[in-house]
């Protein structure tokens, strides 16, 4: 396995920069489908000891009460996280499995959005989102998006943990190298709808039923009902969606947390 240069706990904020900016633009290279997908894994693996190595950092600047520097780092952390999520889609798609694929997708499109909030000097991300929302209009067939509805008691900020209706945090800024989030406290669910701009395009319908099977959206495929199960053509439409993702970091996922647990890889 390919890793990166060696880092080391002497260098200055500009030879780091320049460090995770040489790794990051030799490893984008391989961002195209026609790469072999072995060196494409190797490249993810790479990618897994930068942003093991761009937390360790983040994490002594935060110990220095550094904060322009913890969230630079945060936005390397971002964007290694985005461009390892858009390599294994292209792995995942040459491997026929398209909902995965999707997932991937969508990690590298919040990777690259959280890298452009996360330091001014990743406001270029925002043209690499573009691109790849260009890709999901020419690579995947559209999807039809959901969005669930719940009312919570109270919503606390992951910062200070005050309620954020009366804190100065903000949703979705960085503070100190973390993320603004609204902690929802003992939310009580209220709907289900179909949206066309979901706040997570994880959320999905998946399958719908035909009268020979559950059909997926994105792979086209049917498989047959389970005993007990039927199609009635009268009824309403049926299908599986998904309405709700708990995570909030997929471009976090490591290479093997992605791909472990799936045949063929």
């Amino acid at each position: 396995m390919i890793q990166p240069k060696k880092l080391t706990t002497k260098m200055t904020i500009e030879q780091i920069v320049t460090y995770f900016n040489e790794e990051i633009k030799e490893i984008e290279n391989y961002l195209c489908i026609t790469r072999s997908s072995t060196t494409q894994i190797n490249q993810c693996r790479k990618l897994d000891a930068l942003q093991y190595n761009a937390a360790l950092i983040k994490k002594e600047a935060i110990r220095r009460a550094s904060e322009n520097v913890a969230n630079l780092l945060l936005g390397f952390e971002c964007v290694i996280g985005a461009i390892r999520s858009e390599l294994l889609m292209w792995v995942l798609i040459k491997k026929d499995m398209p909902n995965q694929a999707w997932d991937r997708l969508i990690a590298a499109q919040m990777g690259y959005l959280d890298a452009s909030r996360s330091d001014k000097g990743f406001a270029h991300c925002l043209k690499r989102l573009r691109e790849l929302e260009q890709i999901e209009s020419q690579i995947f067939p559209p999807q039809v998006f959901v969005s669930a509805g719940f009312v919570s008691k109270k919503i606390d900020c992951s910062i200070c943990g005050e309620r954020y209706s009366k804190c100065e945090h903000l949703q979705g800024m960085p503070y100190m190298g973390l993320f603004c989030e609204v902690i929802h406290r003992d939310p009580v669910g209220d709907h289900v709808a179909i949206v066309k701009i979901p706040a997570d395009k994880r959320c999905r319908i998946v399958s719908v039923k035909t009268k020979d099977g559950n059909r997926d959206k994105l792979s086209w495929e049917v498989t047959p009902y389970k005993e007990g199960e039927k199609f009635e053509e009268n009824e309403p439409l049926e299908a599986e969606m998904i309405f709700m993702s708990m995570d909030r970091y997929p471009y976090y996922d490591s290479t093997d947390k992605v791909i472990g647990t799936m045949p063929n890889i």
